[in-house]
């Protein structure tokens, strides 16, 4: 008997996208994952993978561990119009973003161990931490995401690259509020003009 044999490819891709992300690529990771994790807390529209909106597990937060490596692999292939300012700690962040992608793709399928390892649970207390605020569940998701894949392999806190990716999070949300809208989402309506009585 055989033992059963499972499809890794998705761990290739996510190792030659983590060794191929450059700084240019941050802002479009950042945007991208910052979407992502917007979309699946305010839209139903999968029901089995949809947001609960309480009694969290490890499949909702797998499924947002999967946007970062789905926004890595689209951060190649798009430039955001607009960015936020950029401060010296955002940059501090995203330099440190690359090189823990770099480190992590360099210890092959054990880096994605490391990172999905740290990641899930974060991710899982920001669900549970913050349910029926789904600001805060943005918030918090994003930047643990970031912030697990900027630590790399390292093991010691950072507080200026949290700090960075806290910025960047907070550049975006100002961004987005100033009616930035991505491509692939559809097109605000512009408001009707007063009719005259």
């Amino acid at each position: 008997m055989t033992e059963p044999r499972f499809d890794l490819g998705w761990m290739d891709d996510v190792i030659r996208g983590l060794h191929s992300l450059t700084s240019d690529q941050v802002p479009a990771l950042e945007i991208t994952l910052l979407d992502a994790v917007v979309d699946w807390l305010f839209s139903p529209q999968n029901p089995q993978i949809a947001n609960p909106e309480a009694e969290y597990d490890e499949s909702h937060a797998g499924t947002l561990v999967s946007t970062m490596f789905t926004a890595v692999d689209t951060s190649r292939t798009f430039l955001p119009k607009r960015e936020p300012a950029v401060t010296d700690t955002i940059t501090a962040a995203r330099t440190r973003i690359v090189d823990g992608a770099h480190e992590l793709s360099a210890q092959g399928p054990d880096g994605i161990s490391i990172l999905v390892s740290r990641a899930m649970p974060s991710v899982l207390a920001e669900l549970g931490d913050n349910s029926g605020e789904k600001g805060k569940q943005a918030h918090g998701v994003y930047v643990y995401l970031l912030y697990a894949l900027a630590l790399g392999t390292r093991t010691e806190h950072d507080p200026v690259v949290l700090d960075g990716v806290v910025e960047s999070f907070i550049g975006w949300d100002g961004v987005l509020r100033d009616g930035y809208v991505l491509p692939w989402r559809p097109a605000r309506p512009e408001p009707e003009p007063d009719q005259p009585a």
